[in-house]
C-alpha cells in the first residue's frame, strides 16, 4: 500500500461499502502498529438517495467540525487500521460526469464477460473487482452533539481529482481538453450525458455572460475580463406576499416575476411590486406552460419557498391540505431544470432536516437539486442572528449551477453581549415605526382596539425576543398584557417595511405574513448571492473556490474594494461610493465591510469554516509533538513512505512551534529530529 492508493475497508459485513483513499501511512515507533489516513469513500447506494444509485459509484464523504477553521478536505481525514482493510480497489477520482469512466470502460477482466456469464454474474463481479469512481463529495459539518444539520453537497472539483494529479506530475502528458487552456464543459441540456466540448484555443476569450447552460468540469477557470456593472435579475416561486421580493430588491437585486395560487397572497404581491409580473398558476404546471414564457422566466438567480406546515415540529395532526404541501417540496428539482438559474436559495422549515421522519425527503429535496446541475450549501440558521425580534430557526439552502461558485452564508450580526456582536432586536425596536405614526393615521392592519381583550402579565419591551411568527400569529401577546397583536405589529416582527400591503382579512393577512421570508434575511443571503456572482463575473475567483468569506478572500488577493460606512442610527445609502466626483463605482455589488458604530471597538476574530457563520476565538495550536493529532494514543506514530515528512533542526529558521502549527493547519504528520 502506498499514498494515493485505494483500498476497501471491511465493517461491520464482510463488504460495507466504505472506501479509503490513502493519503499518509503512519506507523507506531514503539509497537510497530501501522495505520492508514486518508479520505473515506462510500457507495452512493448506501449513502441514502442523495446521489443516484449507480453500481460502483463512490462518494467522499467528510465529517469537519462547526468550529474548526481548517478546510474540509485538512479536517476530513479519518485512520483506519491495517486488520480494517479487507483489499486493495481500482478508484479514480474525477470532476468527469457520469458515465465518463465508470466500470463498463476498464478491462474486460475487471467488468466481466456478457457472454459466458449471467448479468446477475456480471453485476456481482464488477461489484467486487471492478473500478469504482468518485464524483461527487459530502461534507457533513457534525456538532458537539454528533448530529449533522449542515454541510456541502457537490460535484468533486478539477483540482481534487486524479487528472489533475497526473497532469501535475506529468505535464508533458496532458491530454487535451484537460489543460487550464482547453477545459472540459458539459451542456447538460443535451439528451446524452456522456456528450463533451472541448475548446482548444490557448488565447483566452473575451468573455460576456456566463451561458447557464455550460458547466465547467475540468481545468481552472482563466481570469474573466472585467464585466461592465449589471443588475441581477431575480425570480421568486412560491412568493405569497412577497417577502424574498422584497428582501432581494433591497439587495439591490431586479424582481422580474412572482409565482403562487394564493389568489389573496398574489393581490398583495402584485399591489408591492408592480414591474414584476405575476403568474397565478399552480407550481406543478409551470414546466408544462413554460414555452409560453421561455424567454421572459430565465433569471440569475431564484427563489422557492415551498410551503413548509406539513414538514414543521409544530405539525402534530393532519389537515386538509397535507397531500398538496408534500408534494410541493417535488417541483424544485423540475423547475430548477426549467429556469435554468445561475444561483437558486430555497428556505424551508428546521423539521425537514431534523426528524427522522422527514430526513428521506431532504435527501430526495437535494438530489433533485444536484441532478438539475447545481452544488448545494444547506444549514439551519436562526434569523434571530440576523436582527430579527424572534426566533425563528429555518433551513437555508443555496445553490450554485456547476461552473458557479457556491456563495457562502451571512456572518450573523447579533448575538448575546460577550459575543461582540450587536445586541438582540427585540419587541420595542421592531415597533418603531408605529410609535412614529401620527394620531390620525389608519391602517386596516392595525386596529388595536377591536382586538378581544385579554388579562396577561406584562412584560418589558426592551428586553423581550418573541417565539417564532406563524401563520396564525404567535403565542406571545402585547407587551401590556391586554391584548395580542396586531397583524401590522406581527409584520414588523417579521422585518417588513411600515407601509407594505397585504390583502385580504385579517386572518388571511396573518397567513401572508406568517408564511413569508423575511425580508431582513432575504436581504442578507441575495447580498452574499449578488457579491459572489460579480466576484465571478469579474474574474476576482474561480468556480472552485472554496469560498467561507468572500470579502476576507478578496482582500487576501489583494483586491481594492470601495468603502461604504454606516453609522448608528444613520440612513444607509445603497451604493454609496466616496470616489471621485462624476465617477462610477467599479462595482454595484462589492464594497468593503461596513464600518458599525456600536462594533468599532470588537475584537478581531477568527471566523469558523462552518457552523451557522459564528464567529470563533482562534484556537490554540498544538505544540511540537511527533504526530500532529488529538489522539494521544497516537504521538508514537510517524509517517514513513512519504516525501512531504518535514524534519526539524535546531538550526532552522523557522520554530518547532511554527512549523507545528503550520502541519496542524494542512493536516501533514511531523517528524522531529533526536
Amino acid at each position: 500500500m502506498r499514498e494515493g492508493g485505494n483500498v476497501e475497508v471491511a465493517g461491520e459485513a464482510l463488504h460495507s461499502g466504505d472506501f479509503l483513499r490513502v493519503k499518509i501511512i503512519l506507523r507506531n515507533r514503539r509497537s510497530g502498529e501501522v495505520k492508514l489516513r486518508g479520505h473515506r469513500l462510500k457507495r452512493t447506494k448506501y449513502h441514502g438517495p442523495i446521489f443516484k444509485w449507480k453500481l460502483n459509484e463512490l462518494a467522499m464523504i467528510l465529517h469537519i467540525s462547526e468550529d474548526d477553521p481548517r478546510s474540509a478536505l485538512i479536517q476530513g481525514l479519518e485512520d483506519v487500521t491495517v486488520q480494517d482493510v479487507y483489499r486493495k480497489r481500482e478508484c479514480i477520482l474525477t470532476a468527469k460526469p457520469y458515465p465518463m469512466l465508470n466500470w463498463n470502460e476498464c478491462p474486460m477482466y475487471l467488468r466481466g464477460n456478457p457472454e459466458t456469464m449471467t448479468k446477475e454474474q456480471v453485476k456481482n463481479h464488477v461489484f467486487h473487482k471492478g473500478r469504482l469512481v468518485c464524483r461527487w463529495i459530502h461534507i457533513m459539518v457534525v456538532q458537539k452533539s454528533g448530529k449533522s444539520y449542515a454541510g456541502v453537497v457537490r460535484s468533486m472539483y478539477s483540482h481534487e481529482s486524479d487528472d489533475h494529479q497526473k497532469q501535475q506530475s506529468s505535464p508533458a502528458t496532458v491530454s487535451r481538453g484537460s489543460s487550464q487552456e482547453s477545459p472540459i464543459v458539459l451542456n447538460i441540456d443535451s439528451k446524452d450525458e456522456g456528450s463533451v466540448k472541448t475548446d482548444d484555443k490557448s488565447t483566452p476569450q473575451k468573455r460576456t455572460h456566463r451561458s447557464p447552460s455550460i458547466e465547467l468540469l475540468a481545468g481552472t477557470p482563466q481570469k474573466r475580463p472585467r464585466m461592465s456593472n449589471r443588475t441581477y435579475t431575480f425570480g421568486d416561486v412560491f412568493c405569497g406576499a412577497g417577502g424574498s421580493s422584497a428582501g432581494a430588491s433591497r439587495a439591490g437585486l431586479s424582481v422580474k416575476w412572482g409565482l403562487d395560487n394564493d389568489t389573496a397572497a398574489m393581490e398583495a404581491y402584485e399591489a408591492n411590486f408592480p414591474d414584476a409580473f405575476s403568474l397565478p398558476m399552480n407550481a406543478h404546471d409551470f414546466k408544462d406552460q413554460k414555452q409560453f414564457f421561455k424567454d421572459f422566466i430565465k433569471v440569475d438567480i431564484l427563489h422557492l419557498s415551498p410551503p413548509c406546515c406539513y414538514w414543521s415540529p409544530a405539525h402534530t395532526r393532519e389537515g386538509p391540505k397535507d397531500q398538496d404541501n408534500y408534494e410541493a417540496i417535488y417541483t424544485v428539482g423540475p423547475i430548477l431544470e426549467a429556469v435554468k438559474p445561475r444561483m437558486a436559495t430555497l428556505e424551508q422549515t428546521s423539521g425537514l432536516v431534523t426528524s427522522k421522519e422527514h430526513i428521506k425527503n431532504f435527501k430526495l429535496l437535494i438530489n433533485d437539486m444536484i441532478v438539475a446541475g447545481y452544488d448545494v450549501r444547506y444549514g439551519i440558521h436562526d434569523m434571530a442572528e440576523f436582527g430579527l425580534p424572534q426566533q425563528r430557526k429555518r433551513l437555508l439552502i443555496m445553490a450554485a449551477r456547476r461552473g458557479t461558485p457556491l456563495p457562502p452564508f451571512p456572518v450573523p450580526t447579533h448575538g448575546p453581549p460577550e459575543s461582540g456582536l450587536k445586541p438582540w432586536s427585540s419587541v420595542h425596536d421592531a415597533l418603531f415605526p408605529l410609535r412614529n405614526l401620527p394620531s390620525n393615521a389608519f391602517d386596516e392592519y392595525h386596529q388595536p382596539y377591536k382586538l378581544k381583550p385579554i388579562s396577561r402579565h406584562p412584560y418589558d419591551p426592551a428586553t423581550k425576543v418573541l417565539g417564532c411568527i406563524t401563520t396564525g400569529g404567535t403565542e406571545n401577546y402585547h407587551f401590556s398584557g391586554r391584548r395580542n397583536f396586531t397583524a401590522r405589529e406581527l409584520s414588523l416582527f417579521q422585518s417588513f417595511p411600515m407601509g407594505y400591503v397585504f390583502s385580504g382579512s385579517q386572518t388571511q393577512a396573518k397567513k401572508q405574513i406568517g408564511n413569508a421570508f423575511p425580508p431582513l434575511m432575504a436581504e442578507a443571503m441575495y447580498r452574499s448571492v449578488a457579491q459572489t456572482l460579480e466576484a465571478f463575473d469579474h474574474g476576482l475567483i474561480g468556480a472552485e473556490d472554496d469560498i467561507q468569506d468572500l470579502l476576507g478572500l478578496l482582500a487576501e488577493r489583494g483586491v481594492e474594494l470601495p468603502e461604504r460606512v454606516c453609522g448608528e442610527g444613520e440612513r444607509r445609502v445603497r451604493g454609496f461610493y466616496p470616489g471621485p466626483r462624476g465617477t462610477n463605482p467599479p462595482y454595484k455589488y462589492l464594497f468593503k465591510r461596513a464600518t458599525m458604530g456600536s462594533g468599532a471597538n470588537t475584537p478581531t476574530r477568527s471566523r469558523a469554516l462552518f457552523g451557522r457563520g459564528y464567529i470563533i476565538e482562534p484556537k490554540k495550536r498544538p505544540s511540537a509533538q511527533v504526530v500532529i493529532d488529538e489522539d494521544e494514543d497516537d504521538e508514537d506514530f510517524v509517517e514513513i513512505e512519504s516525501p512531504s515528512t518535514s524534519r526539524v533542526r535546531p538550526s532552522s529558521s523557522v520554530t518547532v512551534d511554527r512549523r507545528s502549527t503550520m502541519a496542524w493547519r494542512n493536516g501533514e504528520v511531523l517528524e522531529l529530529s533526536d
